[in-house]
C-alpha cells in the first residue's frame, strides 16, 4: 500500500462523473492490457465471445451478456489467470442484407441482381463498417474490458478461410451432403431458414388462417373421408391421407351424407344433431383405402391417393385424418419418402403458385387460399370453413410468413452424431443446471439435419466447384483455390469468388462454383478456430485455447450458438467446445417480446446509463434471476435502487472512515497493537467469510449468489459496524486505543473489500481503492487470500446475529411504545433462545448502546422483549443530554463547522450532570446560557 496517510474524499458520488474519470484513467494507462499481459500466458482461462450482429445500437440484452462476459474474466484474472478477451463481429447474413436492402430501396433477389451483386455486397461492407463504431461507448460505460480494436470479423479474409477449412474437413468426413429435404423457407428472402433460428428468437406469431374441413370421396364408395387443414394452398399438392392405426374411427351419417373420421373428433367436427353412427373400427382398417383426388395438376403413381398409417396424427384437433402434401411439411415429406408418394412442388422460391395450378396460378401462396376454397366450395367438397388463430413461424429478420418447402440444399448430417452430442454434453457444466438435460439435450434429440446453404449474396461462399463432367471439387484454403485455378484470390466474397474457375482434375475443363453462400451459423460455430485463423497460423495459441473454459449467452442460443458450436466441435475435434456455460434469461421489450433490434422494441439505454451508471446496472442485472436463465422486464426503479441501497452505502461508509482518519492525520498500519474488540473481530471475520463465499460462487459461475454476498456485507458494514463505531472515531472519541483499532479495522476492510467487489462493480472499486492505497489499479491486484474456512469465527457470527435480532426487536418495541431512542431506559428484558449472550459483556454493551438502556436482562419464555418504562430524573436528564448533542451536531452542520473544530455554545438549559458528555461528544469548549441554541465560534 503506497499511501500511508489517508486523504479526505472531497468528491460527491455522481456515477456518470466518477465512471467517466475511471474510463479515462483506464484508457490512458492501458490498465486492461496490463491486467492481461502481467499474467502468465501459459496459465490461461479460455473464454469464447459469441459475436453479435452488426445491425445498430446495442440493447439491454447485449449489455446483459457483455456484463457476464466481464465479471468472470475479471475474477479469473485476479485469480492469476491470463484471460484473452477479443471482441467479435457477426458481419454476414440476412440481418445485414435486410438492412442494406432498405438503404438501397430493393425488395427482392431479382432487384438485387438487377442492381448488381457487386454493388450490393459493397454496400453490405460499408454498412458493417459504419454501424459497428456505435458500440464502443456502451461497452465502456458498462465497464466491460474487451479488445475491440483487434476484433475478429466474420467477413475478414482470414476468418472466412478458416470457415472454408472447417467445411472441407466435415465434407471429407462425409458429414455434409447435398439433398432434397423440407425446411422452413422465406419467400421474401428466397432462402431457407434454420429451425433453430426461428426457435432462438421466438419468431412465432399469432395469425388468423382458414380452418377447413374437407371431403375426400372414398373411391368406389358413396361416403367421404373428412380431413382438416389450415393451409388450403397446399391442397393442389395433396397425394395421401394419414390415420392413427390404434385409434377408433367411425362411419357416420348426417343429413343423408356419410363420413369417416376419428370417433374422438365427431362431436367437435359434426356436433350431434341428426347424427347416426353406422360403424366403428380401428384406424388400421382404413390403411390402403383409395380416394378421389381433389386436383390432378401433377403426375401420380399407384402409391398416391391412399390412406397411410402415421404416428403424428393427433386426436386433439382436426378430424383424426391428416391431409398429406409431400414437400410442404417435414412429417408429410417423410411419409412421402417412406411410401414412394409423388411430390407436387406448387410454390416457387418467391412464394408464387405454379402456373400449372390453374385455380390460383401466379398468386402468392397465402392469397391462393381464397381461390382454392372458392373452387372446392363450388364443387361441394367443403364440409365447413371457419377461421382459426394459431401460432405460425415468420422470418426472424424480415417478418414474412414462412412455409415448409422442399428444396435441394446442402446439409450436415445430424442424425448420425446425436449420440455423440448427447454423450459429450454430459461433461459440460450448465448454469443453471436444468438446461443440460432439459432444453439443450431435448434440442439435440429433436434436431433435423442442418441446412447450411443459403441462396443469398453476403456471406462466406459455399466452397464447392462443380464440373459439367460431374466432378465436384472442395478446396479447403485460399492456396487450394489459387493452385487449382491459377488465379489470385483477392476477396472471398461474391461476386469475386464466382469469377474464379477451377481446373477439373478429371476432364481438364473449367469447374464453376455453386452459387450459394454458407449459413452464418457455420461461421459462428467456427469461431473457436477462425478467430485465430487456425490451422493456417496460431496453432499453439489455438491448442491452448480449446475447449473454452467459459461461454455465456441468453436462452435463445440453446438451439443456436451453443448448439452449432457443439455440433461442429464434435464433428471436427471429436469433443465438446466449452467446459462451462452460463445461460442468461431474456430481457423483454416494451411490447412484452424479447428485445430485438429488428423489432425496435426497446429504449436506448444511453440516458439511463448516464443517469444511474454502469456499476448499478451490473448490480441490478447480475443480482437478478435473469443471470440464472429467467426472463425479466427492465425496471429503472430497481436499477436506481441499487444505486441508493448499495453503492451510496458503500461510498458513504468509506467517506465516513477517510473523513475522520484524514482529519486526525492517521497513518495506515498493517497490524493491531493489541487484540481488537468484539465489533472489529466480527467485521473482520465477516470479511473473511465474504471473501471465501464470493470466491466459491464466482468459481462455479453462480453470479447472483456472489452479488447477494457482496450486498449483504456492504449492508452489515454500513448499517451495523459503522453505525456502532460512530462514537469510537474522530476528535471526540474518548478511547485512543479503541480508536486506533477501529481505524486499522476500517482500513483493512476497505482494502480487501474493494478487491472482492472489483469484478462486480469495477468503477467504484477502482476509484476508492486507488484513493485509499495509491496503487495503480485494483484490477491489477490478486484475489485476497483467506487460509481456509476454519479461520472464520462461526460462534461470533452466530452471536452477533442474536445481538442484532435483539436490537431489531428492541427498536420495534420502542416504536410500539412511542418511546424515542433518545430517551434512556433502565433496562430491557429479553426472552427466547439468547442465553449464550449472558456473559458476553462486549456484545451486551452493543445492545445497550444501540437501544439506549442501562442493563440487559434475560428471562425464560417465548421470544420477545420488554422495557422497564419507568423514567427516573436521571434517565430523563440522560435523554435530554442526548437530544442536546444531536441538536448541536445539526447546528454545526448548518454553520459549516470543521469536524475537529471546537465551539462555544449557548443553550437555554442543560443537565449539568451530563455537561461533560455534551462537551466531549459535540466538541464544545464552553456552554453559556442563552435564549436558544446558538454557536459561538472559538478561536
Amino acid at each position: 500500500m503506497k499511501n500511508k496517510t489517508i486523504k479526505p474524499l472531497e468528491t460527491q458520488y455522481t456515477p456518470s462523473i466518477i465512471e467517466e474519470e475511471v474510463i479515462k484513467y483506464w484508457k490512458e494507462n492501458q490498465t486492461f492490457e496490463k491486467s492481461v499481459f502481467q499474467r502468465d500466458a501459459k496459465d490461461t482461462f479460455r473464454f469464447y465471445d459469441g459475436p453479435p450482429f452488426v445491425t445498430g445500437k446495442p440493447h439491454y440484452g447485449h449489455l446483459l451478456g457483455s456484463i457476464i462476459k466481464d465479471v468472470i474474466p475479471r475474477y479469473q484474472t485476479m485469480k492469476g489467470k491470463h484471460v484473452d478477451r477479443v471482441w467479435g463481429w457477426d458481419c454476414h447474413g440476412l440481418p445485414i442484407e435486410n438492412k442494406v436492402e432498405k438503404l438501397l430501396g430493393v425488395n427482392s433477389k431479382k432487384e438485387i441482381e438487377t442492381l448488381g451483386i457487386d454493388k450490393f455486397v459493397s454496400a453490405c461492407k460499408t454498412y458493417v463498417h459504419d454501424v459497428s463504431s456505435e458500440w464502443q461507448w456502451y461497452i465502456d460505460r458498462i465497464g466491460r474490458w474487451v479488445d475491440m480494436e483487434h476484433s475478429y470479423r466474420t467477413m475478414d479474409k482470414n476468418y472466412m478461410e478458416s470457415v472454408i477449412w472447417v467445411f472441407k474437413q466435415l465434407y471429407e468426413k462425409n458429414n455434409i451432403y447435398k439433398g432434397k429435404r423440407v425446411s422452413l423457407f422465406c419467400p421474401r428472402c428466397e432462402s431457407p431458414i434454420s429451425n433453430f433460428e426461428i426457435a432462438m428468437d421466438n419468431s412465432y406469431r399469432d395469425v388468423t388462417d382458414p380452418s377447413v374441413f374437407l371431403k375426400f370421396r372414398v373411391k368406389g364408395e358413396n361416403h367421404f373421408f373428412l380431413a382438416w387443414t389450415t393451409t388450403p394452398w397446399t391442397l393442389p399438392s395433396n397425394f395421401a391421407l394419414a390415420v392413427s392405426v390404434d385409434d377408433t374411427y367411425v362411419l357416420v351419417e348426417q343429413n343423408n351424407v356419410q363420413y369417416i373420421l376419428a370417433k374422438a373428433r365427431v362431436e367437435e367436427t359434426l356436433g350431434s344433431d341428426g347424427l347416426r353412427i353406422i360403424k366403428e373400427f380401428k384406424g388400421n382398417e382404413l390403411v390402403g383405402k383409395e380416394y378421389e383426388p381433389l386436383y390432378t395438376y401433377y403426375d401420380s403413381t399407384k402409391a398416391d391417393y391412399k390412406v397411410y398409417p402415421a404416428d403424428f396424427v393427433s386426436m386433439e384437433d382436426g378430424t383424426g385424418i391428416v391431409h398429406i402434401a409431400p414437400g410442404f411439411g417435414e412429417d408429410d415429406t417423410e411419409l412421402g419418402k417412406k411410401y414412394g408418394l409423388s411430390m407436387g412442388e406448387s410454390v416457387d422460391d418467391t412464394g408464387t403458385m405454379d402456373p400449372k395450378i390453374t385455380v390460383a396460378q401466379g398468386k402468392y401462396f397465402k392469397a391462393a387460399d381464397k381461390l382454392v376454397l372458392e373452387d372446392l366450395v363450388n364443387r361441394g367438397l367443403i364440409l365447413k370453413s371457419t377461421k382459426i388463430t394459431h401460432s405460425y413461424p415468420h422470418c426472424h429478420r424480415c417478418g414474412t410468413a414462412l412455409l415448409y418447402k422442399s428444396q435441394i440444399a446442402w446439409y450436415i448430417n445430424i442424425q448420425d452424431i446425436k449420440s455423440k452430442l448427447i454423450e459429450t454434453n454430459k461433461d459440460i457444466n450448465w448454469v443453471p443446471s436444468h438446461f443440460k438435460d432439459g432444453r439443450f439435450r431435448l434440442g439435440i434429440e429433436s434436431a433435423p439435419d442442418w441446412c447450411i446453404s443459403r441462396s443469398r449474396y453476403w456471406g462466406t461462399p459455399l466452397p464447392i466447384w462443380e464440373c459439367e463432367c460431374g466432378e465436384r471439387i472442395v478446396p479447403g484454403s485460399i492456396a487450394d483455390i489459387e493452385n487449382l485455378s491459377g488465379q489470385k484470390v483477392k476477396d472471398l466474397h461474391r461476386p469475386d469468388i464466382d469469377e474464379i474457375y477451377l481446373n477439373c482434375p478429371k476432364c481438364g475443363k473449367k469447374a464453376k462454383r455453386v452459387p450459394e453462400v454458407l449459413d452464418v451459423w457455420i461461421e459462428s460455430a467456427s469461431m473457436p478456430y477462425a478467430q485465430v485463423h487456425y490451422p493456417f497460423e496460431n496453432v499453439d495459441k489455438f491448442n491452448n485455447s480449446f475447449p473454452a473454459d467459459f461461454i455465456t449467452e441468453y436462452t435463445g442460443q440453446l438451439r443456436a450458438w451453443f448448439y452449432v458450436t457443439h455440433v461442429v466441435s464434435n464433428l471436427l475435434m471429436g469433443s465438446k467446445s466449452f467446459e462451462n456455460v452460463v445461460v442468461s434469461g431474456v430481457i423483454m421489450g416494451t411490447d412484452g417480446h424479447k428485445m430485438s433490434k429488428s423489432l425496435g422494441n426497446f429504449p436506448d439505454p444511453k440516458d439511463s446509463l448516464q443517469k444511474f451508471g454502469g456499476d448499478s446496472l451490473r448490480l441490478y442485472l447480475m443480482g437478478s434471476s435473469i443471470a440464472l436463465g429467467q426472463d425479466i422486464i427492465v425496471s429503472e426503479e430497481d436499477w436506481a435502487n441499487e444505486l441508493k441501497t448499495t453503492l451510496m452505502l458503500l461510498w458513504n461508509s468509506y467517506k465516513y472512515f477517510v473523513s475522520y482518519a484524514s482529519l486526525e492525520n492517521w497513518e495506515q498500519k498493517p497490524e493491531f497493537a493489541k487484540e481488537p474488540g468484539v465489533l472489529d473481530r466480527w467485521i473482520l471475520t465477516r470479511l473473511d467469510e465474504t471473501v471465501l463465499m464470493m470466491d466459491k460462487y464466482l468459481g462455479v459461475y453462480q453470479i447472483p449468489k456472489s452479488v447477494a454476498t457482496l450486498k449483504s456485507f456492504i449492508s452489515d458494514l454500513s448499517t451495523w459496524y459503522i453505525r456502532r463505531s460512530r462514537d469510537r472515531v474522530g476528535p471526540s472519541a474518548p478511547n485512543q486505543a479503541d480508536k486506533e483499532a477501529a481505524y486499522i479495522t476500517m482500513s483493512t476492510v476497505f482494502s480487501v473489500l474493494f478487491k472482492v467487489s472489483a469484478p462486480i462493480i469495477p468503477f467504484i472499486s477502482e476509484y476508492l481503492y486507488r484513493h485509499l492505497t495509491g496503487e495503480e489499479s485494483v484490477h491489477l491486484e490478486d484475489w485476497p487470500t483467506v487460509k481456509n474456512d476454519k479461520v472464520i469465527d462461526r460462534e461470533l457470527l452466530v452471536k452477533m446475529v442474536l445481538v442484532r435480532r435483539i436490537c431489531e426487536m428492541g427498536n420495534g418495541e420502542r416504536k410500539n411504545l412511542s418511546l424515542p431512542i433518545k430517551q434512556a431506559l433502565s433496562s430491557i428484558t429479553v426472552k427466547g433462545e439468547f442465553s449464550t449472550l449472558k456473559d458476553e459483556s462486549e456484545l451486551l454493551q452493543l445492545i445497550k448502546e444501540e437501544l439506549n438502556v442501562e442493563e440487559v436482562l434475560f428471562a425464560e419464555g417465548k421470544e420477545g422483549v420488554s422495557y422497564d418504562t419507568v423514567i427516573t430524573v436521571d434517565l430523563k436528564d440522560k435523554g435530554l443530554a442526548r437530544e442536546i448533542i444531536r441538536s448541536i451536531q445539526e447546528a454545526r452542520k448548518l454553520a459549516n463547522c470543521r469536524l475537529d473544530e471546537k465551539i462555544e455554545i449557548e443553550l437555554p438549559s442543560w443537565p449539568v450532570k451530563y455537561e461533560g458528555d455534551i462537551k466531549r461528544k459535540a466538541l464544545v469548549s464552553k456552554i453559556t446560557k442563552g435564549p436558544e441554541i446558538k454557536i459561538v465560534r472559538s478561536n
